[in-house]
């Protein structure tokens, strides 16, 4: 109820907002400050004269890329602006440049960085097309991590509706620190890390998105977040969605309030993962998580994972169990098939109460390919509460040790 209140008022507020600039506003088009579009000039320049006059204009703005190819570099669009709202439209298609080191404004390996802005629309079919930065960043050592396509650095009551993202090599979206942020009806391409990450950021809703990757997360909800809204997505190919909290470092903040509602994870490797490290250090909860009228299609591997005792590298200190706990997750009306018959794999730690207040209501994953293989919900110190159908029976296979 309230993550669909927060969108409700998020959604007004935008509307409102655009009837404002199309009443009152100052149209700024990156092609008369000089931008070619032709696909060959570097345009950087006019796309950062064009921003410095749309944030610093007492309006509501326009900032306007009209179609065309425009190769830009590392472009932070920077706040705060003077200007009450900016209309960012995007009709074109905007290219990196290959050129071009990554430096980014916000994050040091951001391709398009959007920092410190405010009633921020970006609206259109335009495509961000990160053409990889393989040539200029992760060969040439130029970055520390490959760069993401779009990062919203401590932005505030913004819509990002329309848009595509392709081809980045580190990650599609990011969004840090910020609140009151919407990505609506938005297409992720095939090509490029993580799809969106959102960290210490409140009230974030992601509607209607398509994500289709290769090997990394649609979604990865690290710490610090609250109220995290995610609807009608279609997540196919890649690693489905995280909530990875590690506690490795002992600063990390907690995670409360997640909702996954009327989603379809298709042929990904997994679904819906909640994981933090052996032996953290960090005294915190991921709570209040929410997984309901979710589809599985083929998945490729275990669907529903809870592990408080991640170690990729199998060398973690284990003497010490898992101090981030896991409270108060519901998994309802969940249905599909997978190739893998492990479908529910509860790991948690020792620690009194480390997972509690875990519940599934109806669900229902069948294994396809082999008759043979019989579907496992496996359980390691913890009992959740079940209602309705569940299939496979809930702890149905003995726990690894």
């Amino acid at each position: 109820m309230g993550s669909k209140f927060i969108h409700g008022i998020t959604w007004f507020l935008f509307l409102v907002a655009i009837c404002a600039i199309k009443a009152k506003a100052i149209s700024v088009d990156v092609v008369k400050f000089g931008a070619k579009g032709d696909g060959k000039t570097d345009d950087t320049k006019a796309f950062t004269q064009a921003w410095t006059q749309a944030c610093s204009e007492r309006q509501n703005n326009r900032y306007v890329i009209p179609k065309g190819t425009y190769i830009v570099g590392p472009v932070d669009f920077a706040g705060p602006c003077k200007a009450k709202t900016i209309h960012f439209k995007v009709d074109g298609t905007v290219q990196s440049s290959k050129k071009q080191s990554v430096t980014g404004g916000a994050h040091p390996n951001a391709w398009i960085s959007f920092t410190q802005v405010n009633n921020l629309f970006i609206s259109g079919d335009g495509i961000f097309d990160g053409q990889g930065f393989e040539g200029n960043c992760t060969k040439a050592k130029q970055c520390e991590q490959p760069p993401l396509n779009l990062i919203f650095a401590m932005v505030k009551d913004s819509h990002i509706q329309g848009i595509t993202s392709n081809n980045s090599v580190g990650g599609h979206i990011g969004i840090y620190r910020s609140i009151n942020v919407t990505v609506d009806d938005v297409d992720i391409g095939i090509k490029g890390g993580e799809g969106i990450l959102i960290e210490k950021s409140t009230n974030i809703n992601i509607i209607n998105t398509n994500i289709k990757i290769l090997h990394d997360n649609c979604v990865t909800i690290l710490d610090g977040n609250t109220g995290i809204n995610i609807e009608k997505m279609t997540c196919s190919q890649g690693n489905g969605l995280g909530v990875s909290v590690l506690g490795n470092t002992g600063k990390e903040e907690p995670v409360k309030g997640v909702t996954v509602r009327n989603c379809t994870f298709s042929h990904t490797e997994g679904a819906i993962r909640i994981q933090s490290s052996a032996a953290s250090n960090a005294n915190i909860a991921i709570s209040n998580l929410v997984f309901e009228d979710i589809i599985f299609d083929y998945l490729q591997n275990m669907a529903i994972i809870l592990d408080q005792e991640h170690c990729p590298s199998k060398q973690c200190r284990t003497t010490n169990p898992s101090k981030v706990k896991v409270e108060n997750v519901s998994f309802k009306n969940i249905k599909g098939t997978s190739v893998d018959p492990r479908i529910v794999i509860l790991e948690c730690g020792t620690a009194p109460d480390a997972c509690k207040d875990i519940r599934f209501i109806d669900l229902r994953v069948l294994v396809v390919g082999d008759d043979r293989l019989e579907t496992q919900f496996r359980c390691k110190n913890v009992k959740p509460a079940v209602a309705g159908h569940v299939d496979p029976a809930a702890c149905n296979t003995r726990a690894v040790a």
